[in-house]
């Protein structure tokens, strides 16, 4: 568990780190070093589901629909999905003694690469909006692939998808409340006393 190992190699690290004042624009490293917390602490789950991500990618990239696009974008989110789950989780106490040091300036090269590998990744799906498709789908990638796929699906397939992607699924969700959990312990681990907007 990282709050476990924050808490034995660093902890408080981020105690005397400065205060976000609401309203106020952050500095970049401040801005890096949020981004690098949210992406490692989700990157833990993403590493223990890696196995499967990579079996879905294989399953999906054998895949096609009539309409390429879509065959397209539902191999670029696997392939996206994959990826990410190997990134490697950064040297996550190093990076912010690392901080620290710089008097809250410069973030580390490791934060840099960590950050660097993340934005190469997600730029892997390039999401086009098509004609009159809901906004509110691009907010929600499970919600907009559902829609995409609405036309080829058959009544079984919405079963199983209303079983899958429940609306209520969201924020209720067990699996979800844990981690949302856990990031929250990471971050009391580091000093911080809640979990910095990235």
């Amino acid at each position: 568990m990282l709050a476990t190992q924050v808490t034995t190699e660093c902890p408080e690290v981020l105690a005397d780190a400065p205060p976000r004042v609401k309203g106020e624009k952050t500095d970049e490293s401040e801005d890096e070093i949020s981004q690098e917390l949210v992406g490692a602490t989700f990157g833990v789950v993403e590493h223990v589901e890696h196995p499967a991500s990579v079996r879905f990618q294989k399953t999906v990239r054998a895949l096609r629909w009539s309409n390429p696009k879509l065959t397209h974008l539902l191999h670029s989110l696997a392939i996206e999905r994959a990826k990410q789950s190997a990134i490697p989780s950064p040297a996550l106490c190093a990076d912010m003694k690392s901080w620290v040091a710089s008097g809250y300036t410069e973030v580390s090269t490791g934060t840099k690469r960590f950050l660097h590998q993340l934005r190469v990744v997600s730029s892997i799906t390039l999401i086009e909006p098509e004609p009159h498709e809901p906004l509110a789908n691009f907010l929600d990638i499970d919600a907009l692939v559902a829609y995409r796929l609405r036309r080829y699906e058959d009544h079984a397939d919405r079963l199983l998808a209303r079983k899958a992607l429940s609306p209520e699924a969201k924020l209720t969700d067990p699996a979800l409340r844990s981690l949302l959990e856990a990031t929250g312990r990471v971050f009391v681990a580091l000093g911080r006393t809640s979990a910095p907007t990235a």
